[in-house]
C-alpha cells in the first residue's frame, strides 16, 4: 500500500527529488517520486496524472427541520445499496516510529498537524498519536488526510470513504451486514474530525470506514491536544469496539511483546502501559 500525494506543480518533484535522493519517473501518464518514510511505508508524490471525471452522483436528501419543511407530500425511502462512494477521506497508519514518521511527513511534505493526541499522563514524552492535514493555505482542507498512531506494530490501520449524507451511510451499512461483512463500530459521530461515521471489517480482516459531514480547516487553524482514550473518540455513538481497537486480536500481544524486544522504536512498557489504558477507559 502507497498512500499517494499530488503536488502542485511539476517543479516541486524535482525539489524533493533532490531533497531526498529520489528519482522523478514516469507515472500513468504523469510523473512521480517515490519515496519511503521511516517505517517504511512507501510514499508517492505525482503530479500531471490525468484525472478520471468524476461519476455521477445523487444529491444530499432534503431534510426536514423544524417549523421549516422542504419536503412537502412526499416520503423520505433510502434504498439498502452499495455505498456510492464520493472520494477516500483519509488513511490510517499504525508506527513503532511514530515521532521519526511525524516529522519525515511535515518536514519532506509540508503536512501540517490538525490535532495531537498523547499518552494519558505522559504529555512529556510528546503525542502518540496525530491526526495531519495539507497545507492548502487560504483553502479548506479535511481535518485529516493522515492519521498515524503509535502502536506495538506498523501497518495499515484503516482508510475512510466519504459519503453524501448520513443516509447513505446507515442504508449502505444494512447492505454490507445482509451480505456477512464484520461490523467494527457505529454509527456515531467523532469529536476531532467531526465525522458521522460506520466502520466495517472485509473477508480479509481489512478495516474501512464510512463518513459524511467530516471538518474542513484552512492553515489558520492551530493545533490541539487531547489525551488518548477510547472515550475520547466520539462525542455519540456506541462505545469503541474490540472489533475497531484490535484488543481482541491474538496478534498484537505477539507484537507487543516483540516489539519490547527490538531496539530503535519508541514501544517502552511506559508507552504499552499507556496504550493499554487508553485503550481501557
Amino acid at each position: 500500500m502507497a498512500p499517494t500525494f499530488a503536488a502542485a506543480a511539476r517543479d516541486d518533484l524535482d525539489r524533493l527529488a533532490r531533497g531526498t535522493g529520489g528519482t522523478v519517473t514516469a507515472h500513468r501518464g504523469g510523473h512521480a517520486v517515490l519515496l519511503r518514510d521511516p517505517s517504511g511505508f512507501p510514499v508517492r508524490v505525482v503530479h500531471g496524472v490525468p484525472e478520471f471525471p468524476a461519476l455521477p452522483g445523487r444529491a444530499p436528501l432534503p431534510l426536514n427541520f423544524g417549523s421549516e419543511p422542504v419536503r412537502v407530500n412526499a416520503t423520505q425511502r433510502p434504498a439498502r445499496r452499495p455505498a456510492e462512494i464520493q472520494r477516500l477521506g483519509h488513511v490510517v497508519l499504525g508506527t513503532t516510529r511514530f515521532r521519526a514518521a511525524l516529522d519525515w511527513y511535515l518536514d519532506t511534505l509540508g503536512l501540517i498537524v490538525s490535532d495531537f493526541l498523547y499518552l494519558d499522563g505522559q504529555r512529556d514524552r510528546g503525542p502518540a498519536m496525530a491526526f495531519i492535514r495539507c497545507d492548502l493555505g487560504s483553502v479548506p482542507a479535511d481535518h485529516h488526510t493522515l492519521a498515524m498512531a503509535l502502536q506495538p506494530h506498523t501497518g495499515y490501520v484503516h482508510s475512510a470513504y466519504e459519503l453524501t449524507d448520513l443516509d447513505e451511510v446507515a442504508a449502505s451499512g444494512e447492505y454490507l451486514r445482509e451480505r456477512g461483512y464484520r461490523h467494527a463500530w457505529g454509527l456515531g459521530r467523532h469529536i476531532l474530525g467531526s465525522q458521522i461515521f460506520d466502520y466495517w471489517r472485509d473477508a480479509d480482516r481489512a478495516m474501512f470506514e464510512h463518513y459524511t459531514d467530516g471538518d474542513v480547516f484552512d492553515a489558520a487553524m492551530e493545533a490541539g491536544w487531547a489525551p488518548l482514550s477510547v472515550s475520547g473518540l466520539s462525542q455519540w455513538g456506541p462505545r469503541a469496539t474490540a472489533e475497531f481497537t484490535g484488543t481482541n486480536d491474538p496478534r498484537v500481544v505477539v507484537a507487543a511483546i516483540k516489539a519490547l524486544r527490538e531496539a530503535g522504536n519508541e514501544i517502552d512498557l511506559r508507552a504499552l502501559r499507556g496504550l493499554i489504558k487508553a485503550m481501557g477507559k
